[in-house]
């Protein structure tokens, strides 16, 4: 099946296991503006079971991770990008990708399409990823420019972790065969 909108929209964020708590420092402000003391995020599930039910059907650790990390294999595949912003005075732009999870980044620089606002990447980036500590992978698009540094032309940002851990995870595979 091939969705129209992010698979975050159609999956609920993923968060069907793993819930994602924003963290705060201190009090809201009067007009309940917390995002200046925001300092993290929570990830986690609360499970809330009466005491004999808990006894009896002890289905809390299911599915729970290990208490340590774990390193996955994250490849992802870049397809194409559709209206982007002419970065360039011809109205066009010569797009490439770069994919950022940690400290690791991989890009398809050397590869960029000339004058183009709907690429066709084509493209397969793999990394080693460790959970918790790596988490959120970055898909930007950048402009090529022979001077001077090249433009953002936009960028998205995955939480690879409730992909992970979602029941959801399975379902959302890349076709066998890919066609325009």
């Amino acid at each position: 099946q091939i969705y129209s909108s992010e698979l975050e929209n159609e999956f609920g964020n993923f968060e069907d296991w793993l819930c994602v708590f924003p963290l705060h420092r201190g009090k809201a402000n009067e007009d309940g503006n917390e995002d200046e003391h925001y300092v993290g995020k929570y990830k986690g599930s609360f499970y809330v079971y009466p005491t004999e039910e808990a006894v009896t059907e002890p289905k809390v650790s299911q599915g729970i991770p290990r208490n340590r990390p774990i390193k996955v294999l994250v490849r992802v595949y870049i397809v194409k990008a559709t209206n982007l912003s002419p970065a360039d005075p011809n109205g066009k732009a010569d797009p490439y990708v770069v994919v950022t999870v940690g400290k690791q980044q991989k890009d398809t620089k050397e590869r960029y399409i000339p004058k183009q606002l709907n690429p066709v990447f084509g493209e397969v980036v793999e990394l080693t990823v460790s959970f918790p500590m790596e988490s959120e992978l970055t898909v930007a698009i950048f402009d090529h420019d022979l001077v001077g540094s090249d433009d953002l032309i936009g960028e998205t940002k995955i939480d690879l972790e409730n992909r992970f851990y979602s029941k959801h995870r399975a379902n959302c595979g890349v076709a066998a065969q890919y066609d325009l």
